[in-house]
């Protein structure tokens, strides 16, 4: 930000490791987004001892406005080389999931729109200035699970180095992982689907037959999974199996499941729980 009294400063994000430049604190409704930044003052005019900041917060990608920033006070004349200050924006948790559903799994993009002015400076006191800050999606999800707002975990599944049905199915619900990312729903399904074949080649859970696959729609084969896993009498061979009719259904033109819409929600949650079925089967066989 350059002043038309000569005081330039100059804003970025923080360069110390492990400091997060967005955070949340949890409230009842309400919720605390910082946005860290260090301020380096290059160059003070005379009379001239701190700045103050606000603006606004936007989604970076289209959605719009996220918040106003709460005035700021930033001491400009310091022994150290830089300020680090917080931007303060109230958000509720409506919003918050509002922009879980933009960020689509990748990484939360904001546009911070600041107005600095000098409440000192006898010239005029004002500047603008734009930035967009990108949080990685790991780091956000971080954020989300402290305000109660999102759970997740991560399964680690350790695999052979030669080459088999285990280590082939882990390739596909990688290739599959990449796919939700690139927002290529229903290839990401597809693959889950060669996976859950490379599992129920190994032969170690019995196969159980599917009842009247053909005429189950979307709905109906997410309730048979649910069914299979409460109820715990085919084993884990009627879970495989009820998986593997759901990961079918991209591939199916005709019969109840044909008008099927897949979105990134089925792409995950088909991923998901062959992943974790992936992770009990190679526990069995080690």
């Amino acid at each position: 930000m350059k002043f038309e009294d000569g005081t330039h400063v100059r804003l970025r994000a923080p360069e110390q490791h492990g400091v997060a430049a967005v955070g949340l604190l949890p409230g009842l409704g309400a919720h605390r987004l910082a946005v860290r930044i260090e301020v380096e003052p290059r160059h003070v005019a005379e009379g001239i001892n701190h700045l103050t900041l606000a603006g606004e917060l936007r989604a970076a990608e289209g959605i719009g406005w996220i918040g106003s920033v709460l005035p700021t006070f930033v001491p400009l004349r310091t022994r150290a080389t830089s300020v680090s200050v917080k931007l303060v924006v109230q958000v509720t948790s409506a919003q918050l999931l509002a922009l879980e559903e933009h960020r689509a799994g990748g990484d939360l993009a904001v546009l911070l729109d600041l107005q600095g002015t000098l409440p000192q400076s006898t010239a005029h006191p004002a500047a603008d200035l734009q930035e967009t800050y990108r949080v990685a999606a790991s780091t956000w999800e971080q954020q989300l699970e402290s305000v109660g707002l999102t759970a997740s975990f991560t399964v680690t599944i350790p695999l052979p180095m030669a080459h088999g049905p285990i280590r082939e199915a882990a390739e596909y619900l990688r290739t599959a992982d990449r796919q939700i990312t690139a927002g290529e729903y229903p290839d990401a399904i597809r693959e889950t689907r060669l996976a859950l074949t490379s599992m129920r080649k190994l032969g170690v859970w019995p196969t159980g037959g599917a009842k009247k696959r053909d005429e189950q729609d979307q709905a109906d084969r997410y309730g048979t999974l649910l069914d299979r896993i409460t109820e715990q009498a085919g084993g884990y061979a009627d879970v495989i199996q009820a998986a593997f009719n759901q990961a079918s259904g991209p591939q199916h033109n005709d019969g109840a499941i044909a008008s099927a819409a897949w979105t990134r929600a089925d792409a995950v949650a088909l991923n998901a729980l062959a992943a974790a079925l992936l992770h009990r089967l190679a526990a069995e066989l080690s």
